[in-house]
């Protein structure tokens, strides 16, 4: 009996598998369902032919790969650019620079001129270091011009590892002040003896009056000479009378030669001589306190320029003429930017004394 109740059992197990597996069928979503595809056919654009040639340069750099090269100094590691960040620029100014061989420090030198010098550009005073010991800080150096432009090439710098290369010390002569002082001169009359022309001249701001001159005579004043005389007589109408009358509109010129200055004097009446003393200074760090005082009309010498005498010609809110008495070359003194004086290096520390045993 057991024999014949297994197959009985077997097929029952086997047909409830069938209607459970025909139940799974039927509720199954189909291939069409899944993908959305309902036939093999090629649905939407069209193929495109493709053109040999078109390929051809497409595939051609394939072929033949450009290789990496190791560079010449055999460094393997990529770096990325250089920058500099200044900070006493920011935010305002140009605070960052790409090192780039166009890269400046704040005052204006190029950082590739700094390097061709071996100099430590992470200094933050480089610019007013004084590595020779000339007096000239890294900046003037660089620049070697008076005054500075603003973007020089290097190509006029002098060596700042050298203290016998340097700009001039005239370079650094700068106009700090002037102070200016009327005088009034009048010219009072002519009297002619024995065929010469006398004049009589008044100094009001002096006790002490020059006697009677004639043309080419030192006035002994200021290094005034007495210059040509014009007797001019012209007719004008008397705004009283209306009537026409004689006027002597006669001049006398004073002349100051050294310097090219000429005063023309009317006569009968008073005019205005203005006489200059300048004040300069030099942008040097041995001379910072010190004044050199001049007139106009005088001479004076640099402390630090040799024999070489300078004539000061005139002096005005811009700036000072001078000449070269060895040359008689005109020279311009610029007037003092007081934010100069940031250029000039500090002076080295003088040595200790030494200590008596």
């Amino acid at each position: 009996m057991k024999n014949a109740f297994e197959p009985i059992v077997l097929a029952v197990c086997l047909g409830l598998l069938a209607l459970v597996a025909a139940g799974l069928a039927y509720t199954f979503p189909s291939i069409e369902d899944l993908t959305g595809v309902s036939s093999l056919e090629p649905q939407g654009h069209v193929p495109v032919a493709v053109n040999e040639d078109t390929l051809k340069a497409q595939v051609a750099p394939l072929a033949n790969p450009q290789t990496w090269k190791v560079p010449d100094d055999n460094h393997r590691l990529f770096l990325s650019d250089r920058y500099l960040f200044y900070a006493s620029l920011y935010p305002t100014g140009n605070y960052i620079q790409k090192d780039d061989g166009t890269a400046r420090t704040p005052g204006g030198v190029l950082i590739s001129w700094y390097r061709k010098y071996h100099q430590d550009i992470t200094d933050p005073n480089i610019d007013r270091e004084d590595a020779d010991n000339d007096g000239f800080s890294n900046q003037v150096e660089f620049f070697n011009e008076s005054p500075m432009s603003s973007k020089p090439d290097g190509s006029k710098a002098t060596n700042p590892l050298d203290p016998a290369s340097h700009p001039t010390f005239l370079s650094r002569l700068r106009l700090e002040k002037f102070d200016v002082r009327p005088f009034h001169i009048r010219f009072v009359g002519v009297s002619n003896l024995g065929g010469q022309d006398l004049f009589q001249i008044q100094l009001t701001e002096t006790a002490s009056q020059p006697p009677l001159k004639r043309t080419g005579d030192d006035l002994g004043y200021e290094g005034w000479k007495v210059g040509p005389y014009t007797h001019k007589i012209v007719n004008k109408e008397d705004p009283n009378t209306h009537s026409m009358v004689e006027e002597d509109d006669s001049t006398l010129e004073l002349d100051k030669p050294d310097i090219s200055r000429k005063v023309l004097l009317p006569l009968g009446q008073t005019i205005n001589s203005e006489e200059s003393t300048a004040y300069f200074v030099m942008l040097m760090p041995t001379l910072v306190n010190q004044e050199i005082k001049v007139a106009r009309g005088k001479t004076f010498q640099l402390p630090l320029g040799g024999a070489t005498a300078y004539l000061l010609l005139d002096v005005a809110d811009a700036g000072a003429s001078i000449r070269d008495t060895t040359s008689g070359n005109p020279i311009t003194v610029p007037k003092l930017d007081p934010t100069e004086w940031n250029n000039v290096p500090v002076p080295p520390a003088a040595a200790p004394a030494a200590k008596s045993p």
